[in-house]
């Protein structure tokens, strides 16, 4: 049972479950408000069961994506040391050997299977976006046919990316509209912004594997640099969002509350740049966002409830 929570990248599940509770939170207000369209068509009537099964097909993708990203990470694996991240990853599953021919089929095959079954019992719209972030995360991004995973700069935008999908994917659970303009711009640039840290941290690793990604191809120090313009940008459109009257209250308070956070860590990112690592806590950075997550998942259900 122990070498399965050890597949279950907890910190990357987390991350990734930021922008779907986002959405699903102003989905089921504006919906409940009459603001944004309800979705045409749901195999399931019942509200709350709806929302369950959109959790439980991100959690089979997530699940799914990290098992691949750990299966064919093994080389880089086995010589990680596992300093500030989420687990000892020289201790995964795969490297340790622990997963059979046969448990690791069956992982995959359930955990795919769950995830693009929950998706089409909560609406075709929804699946068409979760299973997409799923395709780009964890198919594209680590699968050797191509390996999104090896690629500059293309590491960051599937991340980037796949954020935005999975924002998408949170709307789509309740409401035929799609998220508005600024949030999905702030949240593409703010989660490029803030997974370029694990880029340059794995680099010295990620090059004894022989992949050539990001980290690898322009250094740790001239990636970590590159978060300063970036960040610029995220504070830029922040300001824009947090002054738009024309996005849902959830959405201003995700761009007040995360271009400071983007200052914040970008700064403590080049202060604790020691080479070969990046000297900062991973939990300085989640149990914010987790607190925020937790905030918005008790808002959607709390709506869900009283709807």
């Amino acid at each position: 049972m122990l070498k399965y929570i050890r597949l279950f990248r907890l910190k990357t599940t987390l991350i990734y479950l930021f922008p779907f509770a986002l959405a699903l939170s102003v989905g089921v207000e504006e919906v409940a408000n009459g603001i944004a369209r309800p979705v045409s068509h749901s195999w399931i009537t019942v509200l709350w069961v709806t929302v369950l099964f959109g959790y439980l097909a991100y959690f089979c993708g997530s699940f799914f994506s990290s098992t691949l990203n750990c299966y064919v990470d093994v080389p880089a694996d086995r010589v990680h040391d596992g300093l500030y991240k989420d687990q000892e990853l020289s201790r995964q599953p795969f490297v340790t050997g622990e997963m059979s021919t046969r448990e690791t089929v069956l992982t995959f095959a359930i955990t795919g299977a769950g995830c693009v079954v929950f998706s089409l019992l909560v609406n075709w719209r929804f699946a068409v976006f979760m299973l997409s972030a799923v395709l780009l995360l964890g198919i594209l991004y680590s699968h050797p046919w191509f390996r999104f995973k090896e690629k500059p700069v293309l590491d960051v935008l599937t991340n980037a990316t796949g954020a935005v999908l999975i924002l998408y994917a949170g709307m789509a659970v309740v409401s035929a509209d799609n998220p508005p303009f600024i949030p999905i711009i702030f949240g593409w640039f703010f989660s490029a912004t803030l997974y370029i840290p694990s880029v340059a941290n794995d680099a010295p690793f990620d090059e004894a594997a022989g992949y050539r990604t990001s980290g690898v191809v322009f250094g740790q120090r001239r990636l970590i640099h590159a978060m300063v313009p970036l960040t610029m940008i995220v504070v830029g459109i922040g300001i824009w969002g947090a002054l738009s009257g024309s996005i849902n209250w959830q959405y201003r308070l995700f761009c007040v509350l995360g271009a400071p956070a983007a200052i914040v860590a970008t700064a403590a990112v080049m202060f604790t740049f020691h080479p070969p690592h990046i000297e900062l806590n991973p939990l300085l950075l989640l149990v914010p966002l987790s607190c925020l997550l937790l905030f918005y998942i008790i808002l959607s259900t709390y709506r869900v409830i009283t709807v």
